[in-house]
């Protein structure tokens, strides 16, 4: 079988054997990724944007989602996407979110993302994820590659969420979606805020249940060619009242719907067993990611991008350790996901 832009990269699946993933994929918007997550990739709540919408009332929408998602304890969502990359390809994604909150009994959150997409040509293939305190876990497995099981070392996955809210991006290789970080989709709205000029509409009502919809154009005057930003020239999304959750995104070129995120179920106070959270290697050795070379790479050059980007005494966390360093950098605290770009 022979490889295409399908595979990996920018056209396909989060496969880090080619270029990082970008926002133009369905398959990067459900889970890496913008999961409403958008991809459009979820601008980690809390950080600052380049770009920083004025107060608006969206913004006031983005801290209520924001505050409900600092309220769960735990959630299950169930989503699915639909869409066309670039020639016309049908491809589909279908995947679970699990999140499940840290306690004083037992601290740290664990989450944890299943993913299966399908191109229209029958091409299929999976992805699993989990986080915990030993940090992530991740099993790819598609048609063109095999499959890869590589964990990612806590102290690494602390280099990464640090440069993640220095270069204000939550899809940096390796890294436990978006979503997971802000679940309602606070993350996902404060990241469109920077693309698009969204705006709250009159309609209130979306196949029953009631909420709030935003919509809005692209801004004026971003690149067209720029692999971070979508590839939609307006985007519309609805936010349910009953639970603050963003379950429908629609991106559109012209009249036609490129991307459909759709949110399927959404359980709060989710209970869940351990086995929950791990992710099954199907008989694969598991690799350090410092011994699987093509994430490795993406992650140093993720990290090393960072420190050319951050302020003098901001140095990632690996390094502060090996200095003795135990005073908090400014960067640090900063969930990379928790962002609401509100009040």
């Amino acid at each position: 079988m022979v490889a295409d832009d399908r595979m990996g990269g920018a056209r396909g699946t989060p496969r880090y054997d080619g270029e990082p993933s970008m926002n133009r994929t369905t398959a990067n918007v459900l889970f890496c990724l913008a999961s409403l997550i958008g991809t459009v990739a979820a601008q980690a709540p809390g950080t600052e944007s380049a770009e920083k919408p004025q107060v608006h009332p969206v913004n006031d929408l983005v801290a209520v989602v924001a505050s409900a998602e600092a309220a769960l304890t735990s959630l299950r969502m169930t989503m699915a996407t639909t869409g066309k990359l670039p020639g016309g390809l049908d491809v589909t994604t279908r995947g679970e979110l699990r999140v499940l909150r840290g306690t004083q009994a037992k601290p740290g959150d664990q989450q944890f993302s299943a993913l299966q997409y399908s191109f229209g040509d029958g091409l299929e293939g999976r992805m699993e994820t989990a986080r915990t305190k030993e940090g992530i876990l991740i099993f790819e497995e598609d048609p063109a590659f095999g499959a890869v099981f590589v964990h990612i070392p806590a102290d690494v996955v602390a280099d990464l969420e640090w440069a993640s809210v220095i270069l204000k991006k939550t899809d940096l290789p390796g890294m436990v979606d978006g979503r997971a970080q802000s679940p309602l989709g606070s993350g996902m709205i404060t990241d469109l805020m920077r693309t698009f000029d969204l705006a709250i509409a009159k309609e209130k009502e979306h196949e029953g249940d009631q909420g709030i919809w935003l919509r809005g154009a692209r801004r004026a005057g971003l690149d067209a060619q720029d692999p971070d930003l979508p590839l939609a020239d307006r985007v519309e999304v609805f936010v349910r009242d009953r639970d603050h959750a963003v379950l429908l995104a629609r991106y559109f070129v012209g009249v036609d719907v490129v991307q459909q995120v759709t949110v399927e179920n959404v359980e709060v106070d989710a209970k869940f067993a351990e086995a929950d959270f791990k992710v099954d290697g199907h008989g694969e050795r598991v690799r350090d990611v410092r011994d699987y070379q093509p994430l490795w790479e993406q992650v140093l050059e993720a990290v090393t991008g960072a420190e050319a980007k951050a302020k003098e005494g901001d140095i990632r966390p690996s390094k502060r350790v090996r200095q003795g360093d135990k005073k908090p950098a400014p960067s640090e605290g900063k969930d990379p996901a928790k962002a609401s770009g509100g009040k």
